[in-house]
């Protein structure tokens, strides 16, 4: 259990020097719009999602604020429908409990890691899910989130906006890392989605407004994945990448319950079961 949390540290050590900067300017922003110490630092230890507390902030003292900052969060946190979804077939064998803890950690560097790990297990022949690894993740990533927003607010209070001082440059670099180290490595038909996705969103945050960009490429990367889907289907194309929901397949199998397999298989053939009985 511990070898595992401290494996999901190691691996969320290179993501959290960049939560750093970004954590310091998002408590910084909310000294200045106002919240206090401990609400800087409550804002994003009960909410991970980092996206929509930047756009939370901003619309702080919109009017009204409340239905502004429900609908605009909810707009960029939908990718959240489809990466729980995702995940949901990995843990459905944990426990109320855990997968509670797993959904409330859960972020966009925390999903990505977790689904590497995923790919690494199977590859293995191991099972897919390592709660124990993901709490490392989660928790590693959590509290310095936290603690660097808090760290932020203390500093904003006396140095005004760090955004000038170009920390914001971390966040598109996190996210670059995370999608080189979740590309497709084997189905190279899965870069049309991708591709679909990044266009869409693209295009969407350039020629119309950038709060819809997520929402509008995630669902552009979904269509493009169904008929991709549908295109493998009708070639006899097999899946070379993570299925949707795990099979019980040979990595969950013992030896032994293979060799009764082959066993029975082999008697049936031999002695076929005559027709009526």
């Amino acid at each position: 259990m511990y070898s595992e949390i401290r494996r999901g540290f190691f691996s969320a050590l290179p993501l959290m020097m960049g939560f750093i900067p970004l954590g310091i300017i998002l408590g910084a922003q909310a000294s200045q719009v106002g919240i206090s110490t401990l609400g800087s630092y409550l804002l994003p230890a009960l909410n991970l999602a980092g996206g929509s507390e930047f756009a939370a902030l901003g619309l702080w003292q919109a009017v009204p604020p409340v239905i502004m900052i429900v609908i605009t969060t909810f707009l960029i946190n939908s990718r959240h429908i489809i990466m729980g979804a995702a995940l949901a077939p990995y843990i459905r064998q944990e426990s109320g409990l855990r997968i509670m803890l797993t959904y409330f950690l859960m972020c966009d560097e925390t999903w990505s890691l977790a689904f590497q790990d995923i790919q690494r297990r199977m590859d293995n022949k191991q099972s897919p899910f390592s709660f124990h690894y993901y709490l490392g993740v989660g928790l590693s990533l959590w509290l310095n989130w936290s603690f660097s927003a808090l760290c932020g607010s203390l500093l904003g209070r006396f140095l005004g906006d760090l955004s000038l001082w170009g920390f914001a440059m971390a966040l598109p670099a996190t996210f670059i890392g995370l999608s080189i180290g979740l590309r497709p490595r084997k189905d190279m038909l899965l870069y049309i989605p991708i591709a679909i996705s990044f266009i869409l969103s693209g295009g969407c945050a350039a020629l119309f407004d950038a709060k819809y960009a997520v929402g509008c490429g995630a669902i552009g990367g979904l269509v493009g994945a169904y008929f991709v889907q549908i295109y493998k289907e009708k070639h006899g194309i097999a899946a070379t990448t993570l299925p949707g929901v795990p099979v019980e397949s040979a990595a969950n199998a013992s030896p032994e319950t293979e060799t009764r397999a082959v066993k029975t298989a082999s008697t049936e053939s031999e002695h076929p079961t005559p027709v009526g009985k």
